[in-house]
């Protein structure tokens, strides 16, 4: 077994070797067992369920999360040989009947679907014909209301297990993950007493350094050019993205933007320059990172505070994948500490206005009391909101809270090409064409052009059509949509938005009921994410890699040495003279009654820094307690 998993990994993947802990995940789901696998971001957990896979008979199920993460992983398969698909809600029905013909068939080795797709009477059906080796679940933690990213389909995944085979093996994998979150990932999967691998979080070759900074354009301009190489700068909005990729430009820096908005053209080629060290810098949102394999970048800055420590460690782990050292830099102020506290506070709206959102998006969809709309329909956000004068922002607050009751599914925005389908016959069509004989070229062209057009929607190309009808893009386009009207043909034009379904029954407007203690409960949670982001900023007496490391329940990391509360350590520091009685005021507070480390920081009378310098002393002797509410204790002498 070990022979052929190793032949595997060299024959499709070229390494010679397996990273730590991934042969044992492989031998572990090889022979059976339910797996729970955490690796840090980097740490190759696609490996962990692809190797295996490739040496058991049957097609292996991949849940994935996003579109854009299944279309990654499936490209980078095939271009190693093997034969992969995904059901994604950018397809036709014939193209999802297809390629679940190939799965029952044996003609592929991945098949990648959303969690929202295991629900469907369809893929159920399919399900039972199929031989599956195993079922693998990426960003696991999307099963647990505790973890930062909750999806609440994920929570149906088990109920596929009646239809499978006993011995069948689930693997889940994430790459951040507390304690209560592994708890609750392996109890909602329902996982029959898993291996449990846990690689250590700690990333030796990333320095982690946290600035207070009010000019951070200056400190930004100088680390970029002092560390030289590719990086990241994740911002907290679309505007700052455009804002500060100019002002880089302006500074000599190669940079573009990247965010949500852009269209997905504009998207993969900020991506692919990138990549091709064409451009130094991304300065991105958090919708930039997830499934890029670059692993050359050298920097990750933050000028805005994530909403959590999950969210930070992902990102910021994208720097130094290459095992070089690279550098996680966060530039952080009062405002930006207020800023987040907004942005929380904003992410709960009030029950009227997630109402008056759901009003408005039965209305924009012409949706009845007591009907579902199971279909994915295109969803522009930016119309909606405009049309109804409603705030974009707090509409996707509100959004999210109807996900969240699972009163909607809404997809990631992925480019879906355009789509074509003749419903008039070839008789019908031919009169068309007798009476209107402008519209003949086209027709022919699209008929040449494409097969199966009369049988479903069919991708099509306007600008290929273009170029064959010897016409422009935009005539071929307003030609199409005439045929549209007229009723010959039906026509999906292409668009980059994502998709929305109504998977439940539509209750009347006053009877929608949200669930007000587990919204409480999302608030609450929300809130203690901040505390720890914030924490972790304002608390310069422990290593920041052990803070980290901390969050994830790993207390047996040392200190690191080289992040900015480390190097401010080995400066040369003596209890004589003022720092003596800093000292005896410091220890003075703390006999009263424990501190919180802000509360001394700002001790009238006494500098910061000097604060700072001083409890890391009495830290590192053994005098005092740092808890991870950055709460100050004195230990017993």
């Amino acid at each position: 077994m070990e022979k052929e998993i190793l032949y595997i990994l060299k024959k499709y993947w070229g390494h010679q070797s397996f990273r730590p802990l991934q042969e044992e995940i492989i031998q572990s789901i090889y022979s059976g067992e339910d797996t729970l696998a955490l690796l840090p971001t980097g740490g190759g957990k696609s490996i962990c369920f692809q190797v295996p896979a490739m040496a058991m008979e049957g097609v292996c199920l991949v849940i994935s999360p996003l579109i854009a993460l299944m279309r990654d992983q499936v490209q980078n398969l095939r271009k190693r040989g093997i034969t992969a698909a995904a059901l994604t809600s950018a397809q036709s029905p014939r193209e999802i009947d297809i390629t679940m013909d190939n799965a029952v068939h044996g003609g592929l080795k991945f098949l990648y679907l959303s969690p929202e797709r295991l629900k469907t009477d369809l893929f159920l059906a399919r399900l039972q014909k199929m031989k599956v080796s195993m079922v693998a679940i990426d960003e696991a933690h999307c099963i647990s209301e505790w973890g930062h990213d909750f999806r609440p389909p994920y929570r149906e995944i088990a109920q596929i297990r009646e239809l499978l085979p006993k011995n069948t093996p689930f693997i889940a994998l994430t790459a951040t993950a507390t304690a209560e979150v592994i708890s609750d990932i392996a109890e909602k999967l329902e996982l029959r007493s898993p291996a449990v691998f846990k690689k250590s979080f700690v990333r030796d070759n990333l320095v982690y350094v946290v600035l207070e900074e009010n000019h951070k354009l200056n400190r930004m301009i100088g680390a970029i050019k002092n560390l030289g190489g590719s990086g990241i700068v994740y911002v907290g909005t679309r505007r700052e993205t455009v804002r500060q990729s100019h002002l880089l430009r302006a500074n000599g820096i190669g940079a573009l933007p990247y965010h949500g908005g852009l269209s997905s053209k504009e998207r993969q080629d900020t991506q692919d320059l990138w990549i091709a060290n064409k451009a130094q810098v991304v300065v991105a949102t958090n919708a930039f990172g997830m499934g890029i394999d670059k692993p050359d970048v050298r920097f990750v800055i933050h000028l805005d505070l994530p909403p959590g420590l999950e969210a930070y460690f992902q990102e910021a782990g994208r720097a130094g994948r290459d095992g070089n050292q690279a550098y996680a830099i966060c530039l952080v102020n009062e405002n930006d500490r207020q800023v987040l506290q907004e942005r929380v506070e904003s992410q709960i709206p009030k029950k009227e206005d997630v109402k008056q959102v759901y009003r408005a998006l039965v209305n924009f969809f012409q949706l009845a009391a007591g009907s579902v709309m199971s279909d994915n329909v295109p969803f522009d956000l930016k119309a909606f909101a405009k049309r109804y004068d409603l705030s974009p922002a707090k509409t996707l607050h509100c959004l999210k809270i109807l996900e969240y009751e699972e009163r909607i599914t809404l997809s990631d925005a992925v480019y879906n090409p355009s789509k074509v389908q003749f419903i008039q016959n070839t008789k019908e069509l031919y009169s068309f064409e007798i009476g209107h004989p402008k519209f003949e070229p086209i027709i022919r062209v699209l008929l040449r052009s494409y097969e199966g057009l009369f049988d479903h929607p069919v991708r099509i190309d306007e600008l290929a059509l273009a170029k064959r009808t010897k016409s422009n893009y935009g005539d071929v386009r307003k030609m199409i949509e005439y045929l549209a009207e007229m009723k010959v043909l039906t026509y999906q034009p292409h668009t980059d938005l994502p998709f929305i379904t109504f998977p439940k029954e539509r209750p009347k407007v006053d009877q929608l009921n949200l669930d007000e203690v587990r919204l409480k409960k999302h608030k609450q949670r929300l809130e203690d994410k901040m505390r720890a982001v914030l924490r972790y900023t304002e608390n310069d007496v422990i290593c920041r890699s052990r803070q980290l490391v901390a969050y994830f329940d790993d207390y047996t990391a040392t200190d690191c040495g080289q992040c900015d509360v480390c190097l401010a350590k080995k400066k040369a520091f003596d209890l004589v003279g003022a720092n003596s009685s800093i000292y005896l005021k410091l220890k003075k507070e703390i006999i009263e009654e424990p501190r919180s480390l802000a509360y001394l920081s700002r001790l009238p009378g006494l500098k910061s820094i000097d604060v700072s310098n001083t409890l890391r002393w009495m830290s590192d002797n053994r005098e005092i307690d740092i808890n991870h509410e950055n709460v100050v204790t004195l230990l017993s002498q």
